[in-house]
Parts: structure tokens; C-alpha cells; sequence
């Protein structure tokens, strides 16, 4: 129990960093850009950016507290001079693509650093395991909560047709509690010494010091960009789960034999950004080649998005659905469907087809009347498209803006 109250004393602690804050900044802005992409392409914003923003952080504290006790129970140890070389490498990396930020890439550079030239000092398979979890943590939130909130948009087919897709944003605040080396760490603020039990450690760390370990807070920032053009946003981030959750377990196996058999140290190091790079081009070209799901049928009008509290939620309409005819009357385009809602009816039935079922929902106002069924459709025909852009860093930006003026400067 005392271990317990240890670990969520400390935990605590992280809240209250600097670091932390930052992250709560960077994680809020991420927030307000997607809810700015939402507006641009729904019309309204459908949930508050501070209900967006509490969720997040939420289920980023939740995955934190997770992972602080999976380290501490494995006895994955850090020494903190190679916490203060791979933060600083991470941002550093981000500065030429955002999603160089993650570990996988600062973390295996720092350890074929350590591992060829002696620099940093490190366990290198304690900062393998360390990304192992943090990305284990992630598939975890993916799979949970990185659907939620996802952004209808416009795309171009290659057949040059229009499609409709779905754009995930997602980025969470982990605090963490790491154990630290005490040589290099007796003397670092807002740690607590901590004695372990005779049947830790589980994982076999390089140095194994006499002393107690502490017990540090320390924070990491864990994101998830995607666009659902082959499954729905649920579908998408149950598959992009499955293949993190595998990537993560290959690294925490990895991370356990080379604490054992030194030579598999470089191969882990080496395996941690590439698989990492390779599965997200793997991802990204699945979605670009693959058959997409929201095309417009050669009868009827495929619903993109239902939004809430609408009349189409009310019926039961789900994404995919493909709209047949309202009140008899049949339709094949969204300028026929407003065509209907225009005498603003009571009462309407609508018949879909939903994979291989053909259903009847049904609405009514007897108020008001029926004018919106509040359903995102998708488009046989529009000159509006979403681009889907590499978010580059600010070196390639600055780059980029200077490259543009040189040639404006040479023409002129």
C-alpha cells in the first residue's frame, strides 16, 4: 500500500511542472486547430474545445498513471542525464516534421549514441522499454478514445470522383513517474527515495545500484494524426491500435532480451524509428491505394456524417447509411433531398440501405416541421476538396518561405 501511495504521491507532483503546463498549451492549440477545421468544413463547432481539451487530458493521466506503475512494477530504470538529452533531442527532431517528436526516433538515436560512442550514459534497454510502454499507452488511447471528435471532409478519388472521409487529430499529456538512477539523481527536486521489494526488479536493468532508486515525475506528449478513407473513424483506429499495440510489444520483447544479450541492443535501437516510420508509411498508403467506403452510390445518397441531437440521430441514420427515397419519393442528390425538406413536412420516413439490409426510419415535428435531417452527405459533385498535407516542421517551413522568395526575387 505505502508503494501505491508512493507512486501517486510523486504522480501528483507532475502536474504541477513547468513541462507540464507547456504541454497542456500545445495540447489545447492542437485542439483549437482541429475545432478550426471542424467549423470550416461542418458549419458549426459540434463540440465545445474545452470539452475536447478535458477529454484528452483526461484519458492522458489515465494512461500515465497506467504506465507509471507498469515501470515501476518492471523495474524499468532511467538514469535522468539521458531524460535531459532525449526531451530536448525530441523537439529538436520536431522542428523538421512534427511527428518526429515521438521517442521512437530521439530515443534511438540517443541509444545508438550511447551504444557507439559511450554518449549519453544510459541503459539503453531501460529507454527502449521506456518507448515499448509509452507507445503501448498509446495504442491503448487510440483504440479508446482517438475516433471521438473526428472531422468530415471532402476528397478527391483518384478516378478524380468525390469522396468523403474522416480526419482524426489527436494529442494527449502523459505525466509519468520513472525510476532514476541514484547517483545521478539524489539531489533532483520533487524526488522521493524508494525501496523496492526482494522479488523486484522483473526487468533486468544495466546498473543495479545499492542504494534505493527515486521515484521521479516526469511528463511526455503522446499524438495521433490519421484520416479514415477505407473504414469508419471507429474501424480506423482499431486497426491503427492493433498495429501500435504490436509494434509496442516487439520493442518491449526487445527491450527484455537485450538486457540479457548486449549485441541486441543495436538491433533494437535501430528497429525502434524504423518500424516506427514504416508502419505510418504502411498506414498512410493503405489509406491513399486502398478501396474507399464513403463514395457516392449510382443510386441513392450515402450519408457521410450524422451530427447530434438532429433528426438523423433520432432516426437512427449511421454513417454509410444510403439514403433511397424520403416519403416516397426517390432521391439520388442532396440538392433533392432539400428540395423535399423545403415544405418543411411533419412527419417523414426515409428508406436506407445499410449493407445489405434496406430499413425505414422514421421522424416527426409537429412544431416546427422538418427543414434539416442535420446528416453531412456525400457529394456526386464539388469543387471543394481537403488537401492532405505532411505537417513539415518550422525548419522546412522557414526553408520553404525563403526557397519561394529567392525565386520571386530571381524572376523579378
Amino acid at each position: 500500500m505505502s508503494f501505491i501511495k508512493l507512486i501517486l504521491s510523486v504522480f501528483m507532483q507532475s502536474f504541477t511542472s513547468f513541462f507540464f503546463m507547456f504541454l497542456l498549451m500545445m495540447v489545447y492549440w492542437n485542439v483549437k486547430y482541429s475545432v478550426g477545421i471542424e467549423e470550416s468544413w461542418v458549419g458549426f463547432i459540434r463540440n465545445r474545445p474545452i470539452d475536447q481539451f478535458l477529454d484528452v487530458v483526461l484519458y492522458g493521466m489515465i494512461a500515465g498513471l497506467l504506465a507509471s506503475f507498469i515501470i515501476a512494477i518492471l523495474g524499468i530504470t532511467i538514469d535522468y542525464k539521458a531524460i535531459l538529452v532525449i526531451w530536448p533531442l525530441a523537439l529538436l527532431l520536431m522542428l523538421f516534421d512534427e511527428r518526429y517528436m515521438c521517442f521512437s526516433y530521439a530515443g534511438g538515436i540517443a541509444s545508438l549514441s550511447s551504444l557507439m560512442f559511450g554518449w549519453p550514459k544510459m541503459d539503453v534497454s531501460s529507454v527502449i522499454a521506456l518507448v515499448g510502454i509509452l507507445h503501448l499507452m498509446e495504442s491503448m488511447l487510440i483504440y479508446m478514445d482517438g475516433y471521438k471528435y473526428s472531422i468530415p471532409v471532402y476528397m478527391e478519388h483518384r478516378t478524380f470522383d468525390p469522396m468523403g472521409a474522416f480526419i482524426m487529430r489527436k494529442m494527449w499529456p502523459i505525466p509519468l513517474v520513472v525510476l532514476v538512477l541514484p547517483e545521478s539523481s539524489t539531489k533532483i527536486a520533487g524526488s522521493i527515495g524508494l525501496e523496492m521489494p526482494n522479488w523486484w526488479p522483473v526487468f533486468s536493468p544495466q546498473y543495479v545500484p545499492e542504494n534505493p532508486l527515486v521515484a521521479l515525475p516526469i511528463v511526455a506528449l503522446l499524438g495521433y494524426a490519421d484520416i479514415a478513407i477505407t473504414d469508419t473513424p471507429k474501424g480506423r483506429t482499431k486497426e491503427s491500435g492493433f498495429w501500435l499495440c504490436a509494434y509496442s510489444l516487439f520493442i518491449l520483447i526487445l527491450a527484455v532480451v537485450s538486457s540479457r544479450i548486449f549485441w541486441v541492443k543495436y538491433i533494437a535501437a535501430i528497429c525502434m524509428p524504423i518500424l516506427h516510420e514504416a508502419i505510418i508509411i504502411f498506414s498512410k498508403k493503405s489509406q491513399k491505394e486502398g478501396q474507399p467506403v464513403f463514395t457516392a452510390p449510382w443510386r441513392g445518397v450515402r450519408v457521410l456524417d450524422v451530427f447530434p441531437d438532429s433528426h438523423g440521430q433520432k432516426m437512427g441514420m449511421m454513417q454509410g447509411d444510403i439514403v433511397l427515397s424520403i416519403n416516397n419519393s426517390q432521391v439520388n442528390s442532396m440538392g433533392g433531398i432539400d428540395e423535399i425538406l423545403s415544405y418543411r413536412p411533419y412527419f417523414i420516413w426515409i428508406e436506407i440501405k445499410r449493407k445489405d439490409k434496406t430499413l425505414v426510419l422514421e421522424t416527426m415535428d409537429y412544431v416546427e416541421g422538418i427543414q434539416d435531417l442535420g446528416v453531412m452527405f456525400v457529394p456526386r459533385n464539388t469543387s471543394r476538396y481537403f488537401l492532405m498535407e505532411e505537417r513539415k516542421g518550422l525548419i522546412f517551413r522557414t526553408w520553404e518561405k525563403i526557397s519561394v522568395k529567392f525565386k520571386k526575387n530571381k524572376m523579378a
